[in-house]
């Protein structure tokens, strides 16, 4: 049997588990030739008893494979990577993007400028939905309502109320 070490191009061609462990179906044509698939088990950086990290990549998705101890029959999802135009948000230092399909979760540690968002939308929820939690204040949003609160005053629908 050959055995393949290293890191391996592949794609996510099924997300849902039926073993519900968080494991990824995978097309890796180098390895496992043209129109063969596997469950790959996920590497992630933290995990035990009813605790971890749990985040599935979608269908679709570039992933990296391993194969433990080189053998074909037991791959490892050991990351993802994104193509050309793919990433959620600009690849800066500061800046941290969590995003799924309707949540994006935005953690900035630019001095003076950062902050936390979360943003919800369709199809999790049916209007837009934001928290911004920022040097100048906390802004909360959904559709066209929005509260602004500040070290001095509390701000309702651009003005329409105004408490300082």
């Amino acid at each position: 049997m050959s055995t393949f070490f290293g890191k391996y191009r592949g794609t996510v061609v099924n997300n849902v588990d039926p073993m519900l462990r968080g494991r990824v179906q995978v097309s890796v044509p180098a390895v496992l030739g043209d129109g063969r698939m596997s469950w790959a088990e996920a590497c992630v950086p933290y995990a035990g008893d009813q605790v971890g990290l749990f985040a599935v990549p979608p269908v679709g998705a570039n992933v990296w494979v391993e194969f433990e101890a080189g053998d074909p029959n037991h791959p490892i999802l050991a990351g993802c990577f994104w193509g050309q135009g793919q990433a959620p948000g600009d690849g800066l230092p500061t800046t941290k993007v969590f995003a799924t399909d309707a949540v994006t979760v935005t953690v900035d540690d630019l001095p003076g400028a950062g902050g936390l968002t979360v943003e919800v939308g369709p199809p999790a929820a049916p209007v837009a939905m934001r928290l911004a939690c920022t040097a100048s204040g906390i802004e909360l949003s959904i559709g066209a309502s929005k509260v602004v609160l500040s070290s001095s005053s509390v701000s309702i629908n651009d003005g329409a109320l105004e408490v300082v």
